[in-house]
């Protein structure tokens, strides 16, 4: 059933250049965000955001959805499907901590306009990532700013605190209790706070799985503590994005104990993440804390490189020195760029270093110009590893190539790639 989403007199107030051209009522504004605003990157609401939920649902971006489409699939599938929308406002958690509203039994439209009309400046809580009142107690010098306006107090947390990494809610319990598979997982959408979840696994629920997306490389940081007995903390990488765990898709597993908290600490490429809690045994109960913790690591690409040729990142014609740094891993296991030598004899060098793990850079010729690559098109290649660079050089013709940067499945690495003609 479709949800309207779209705050008219939120857009009206962002956005005077609008009435300026005379569009003023509830239906223009929403006709414009459609068929404009969504592709110039306006905000339609103080909690939504088109590219937090592109982000958070890789099925949608691969399915390659316009601004627009996405803003259609939000509206009309995200509550039902149990999408988020945004990083503050989630409508399961929203009623199920505060009572009055469960009681009241509002749909989740009518929870969206309680939160958008009176929620908010009451201070009441929307999200496990952010409390307004936590927020505005564990950082002075927004209480400063703003005393108890909890709007502007939302509005500083989505512009510029989760980005500082500021505290901005407390351990607090899922709003459902999380699954015991993968397809049934308590999804975090796109992991860009540090939020603690707590919860219990034992006897007739031995395992909880937690789903998240990083829309970058990052440094992902696990703790499992809080136990009273024996449990296991998993990682796993879902490389293929079919909401299952396949042979190959385990990246760690750490067992904890009341005294001794379990740990994962690990470089991870963009992509889609499963956290599993698992009791010791088949009569073991243990409460426990989970946390979450990812820090982006640098890239200098303007966007990730593809992993096929016809994603390649595209450098145009090669010509001095360019160099990239950038990151593959058990969810982005090729990078491909291409690029073109314009002369008829070029001397080409190719320099990787900078890893953690071994990566094989790969060179082909795109005889045929056809933007795939054929038998035959392979000419060299060079591996790098933590104790070694990886270089190779060679002579080439007028013509269009491709490199392949590419690590092993549970290989994560940043690198860096020079290429010289």
């Amino acid at each position: 059933m479709a949800t309207n989403l779209f705050d008219a007199n939120f857009y009206r107030a962002l956005y005077p250049d609008l009435a300026r051209a005379g569009i003023t009522r509830d239906d223009q504004l929403r006709e414009h965000f459609f068929n404009a605003g969504a592709n110039e990157g306006r905000q339609f609401s103080r909690f939504a955001d088109l590219n937090y939920y592109a982000a958070s649902y890789l099925d949608l971006t691969r399915a390659g959805l316009t601004k627009p489409q996405m803003f259609s699939h939000m509206e009309t599938f995200s509550l039902g499907e149990k999408r988020r929308q945004g990083l503050v406002f989630n409508a399961s958690y929203y009623k199920a901590v505060n009572l009055d509203l469960a009681q009241a039994n509002l749909t989740d439209e009518q929870l969206i306009q309680h939160y958008q009309s009176n929620g908010l400046r009451e201070g009441r809580t929307a999200s496990e990532f952010f409390n307004p009142r936590v927020y505005l107690d564990a950082n002075a010098d927004l209480r400063a700013a703003f005393g108890n306006n909890f709007e502007s107090a939302e509005q500083h947390f989505l512009s510029n605190g989760y980005r500082e990494g500021r505290i901005a809610a407390p351990p607090v319990a899922p709003a459902s209790d999380p699954g015991n598979t993968p397809t049934v997982s308590y999804d975090l959408g796109s992991l860009r706070t540090r939020p603690i979840l707590n919860d219990f696994v034992g006897t007739p629920d031995p395992e909880d799985y937690y789903s998240f997306n990083l829309d970058r490389p990052s440094n992902l940081n696990l703790t499992l503590g809080g136990l009273s007995n024996n449990a296991t903390l998993k990682l796993f990488a879902d490389v293929n994005t079919n909401n299952a765990i396949e042979p190959g898709e385990e990246i760690a597993s750490v067992s904890g104990s009341s005294s001794s908290p379990a740990s994962i600490n690990r470089n991870l490429a963009q992509g889609r993440y499963y956290v599993d809690v698992v009791t010791g045994s088949p009569t073991t109960n243990t409460s426990y804390s989970l946390s979450f913790a990812a820090t982006g690591i640098p890239t200098t690409t303007a966007s990730d490189p593809g992993s096929t040729p016809g994603t390649a990142l595209n450098i145009d014609t090669l010509t001095g020195t360019r160099q990239y740094q950038d990151f593959v891993g058990t969810a982005d296991r090729q990078d491909f760029y291409r690029f073109v030598l314009s002369n008829n004899l070029n001397n080409f060098n190719l320099s990787l270093n900078g890893v953690s793990d071994t990566v094989v850079a790969n060179v082909y010729g795109d005889s045929n110009n056809n933007g795939s690559l054929d038998p035959g098109e392979f000419l060299a290649s060079t591996t790098a590893s933590s104790s070694s660079a990886g270089s190779l050089a060679r002579s080439l013709g007028a013509g269009t190539y491709f490199v392949e940067i590419a690590t092993s499945p549970i290989a994560n690495t940043s690198y860096n790639l020079s290429l010289t003609a």
